[in-house]
């Protein structure tokens, strides 16, 4: 996947990292109480901030406004990498234009984030 982003910078992008330690993606979707956000550049994966929201999942079901202020929050990212997310979460997302990425749970964040450019091995 090419490098793109919505800022000025067509070489840069930022994606959102459901993580409880900031070294693996470790958490559910519904269950994250904070996203580790990450700048991608030509020179690696930079943490950037981490951004609180109240957890989507209500004990078997979602909290619809909850999932829409998390989408706000992210809407700045190109991709969220999550251990694990449902199917209407992760369409919502697409419908915002954030990739939900579920393809590496329980992987090093920068490997992971790597791999999924195509620039290195989880």
């Amino acid at each position: 996947m090419a490098i793109e982003s919505p800022e000025s910078d067509p070489e840069t992008l930022r994606v959102a990292v459901a993580s409880t330690d900031g070294r693996v993606i470790d958490m559910h979707f519904g269950h994250v109480e904070a996203f580790r956000v990450y700048r991608v550049d030509v020179t690696g994966v930079h943490f950037l901030e981490s951004r609180d929201v109240e957890h989507y999942c209500q004990g078997g079901y979602g909290d619809e406004d909850k999932r829409e202020v998390i989408l706000r929050a992210l809407a700045d990212c190109s991709a969220l990498f999550v251990a694990r997310a449902g199917e209407g979460p992760k369409a919502r997302l697409r419908e915002a234009g954030i990739e939900p990425v579920d393809a590496f749970p329980f992987a090093l964040v920068e490997s992971a984030i790597l791999e999924w450019l195509g620039q290195g091995a989880a």
